[in-house]
């Protein structure tokens, strides 16, 4: 291990607690709760540049790993790099904090057993399988929330609902389910909150699908 970062914040629901840990031969791997790329597992390996680069940052920019206490409210933010002890880096924008905090962005690339949620007609919201592992879920209660925006963030409406599927099933390569929402001709945000099993432990998630808005 040469970098793991983990971050937890139990003042939003559902709570976040998420990490990505960067081995020595580029191998990444960690876990979202919170993402528009996927909830689930992560699994990977660095191309051999990407890995060189935050090589050299963990080398030169060790600012990042300086004990500070996190602002007042924030969730924890903990850096832990080969030979030192997990720190706090709430609050601090140094290169390497910043560059850590990617990499859990940078994860969602390296699906392994994960769920996210698109928009794929006006009318529905889908919850899809990504990676190669399957993955159980709770979808006995399945809470989503719907943001329409015309222009640039010129709200066109928001609507929420909740869906009731199975209690446990084993998602799959291929698998997926349909929500319906409400259709507009705006361009749409969403939210899907459900749950992950894990052997016995339901871990609550929240898939998010936030396509960009063209700026003025």
């Amino acid at each position: 291990m040469i970098l793991r970062l983990v971050v937890t914040d139990g003042s939003q629901t559902p709570a976040v607690a998420e990490s990505v840990e960067v081995a020595g031969d580029g191998a990444v791997s960690g876990w979202r709760t919170v993402s528009d790329g996927g909830v689930g597992w992560f699994d990977g390996v660095l191309p051999p540049g990407e890995l060189a680069e935050l090589r050299a940052l963990i080398a030169s920019d060790r600012s990042a790993a300086s004990p500070a206490p996190p602002p007042p409210d924030a969730g924890q933010e903990m850096l832990e790099l080969t030979g030192s002890a997990p720190i706090a880096i709430a609050g601090i924008e140094s290169p390497l904090a910043t560059a850590a905090r990617n990499l859990l962005t940078r994860l969602t690339d390296f699906p392994r057993a994960a769920v996210a949620v698109s928009h794929p007609s006006p009318t529905i919201a889908r919850l899809s399988h990504r990676g190669i592992d399957p993955i159980r879920l709770d979808l006995s209660t399945v809470e989503w929330r719907e943001s329409a925006w015309r222009g640039y963030y010129e709200s066109a409406g928001d609507w929420s609902g909740v869906t009731a599927g199975p209690p446990d099933l084993e998602a799959r390569p291929g698998w997926t389910y349909d929500i319906a929402i409400v259709p507009t001709d705006a361009v749409v945000h969403l939210t899907a909150d459900f749950a992950i099993l894990n052997g016995p432990t339901r871990i609550p998630v929240q898939a998010k699908y936030t396509p960009a808005l063209a700026a003025p």
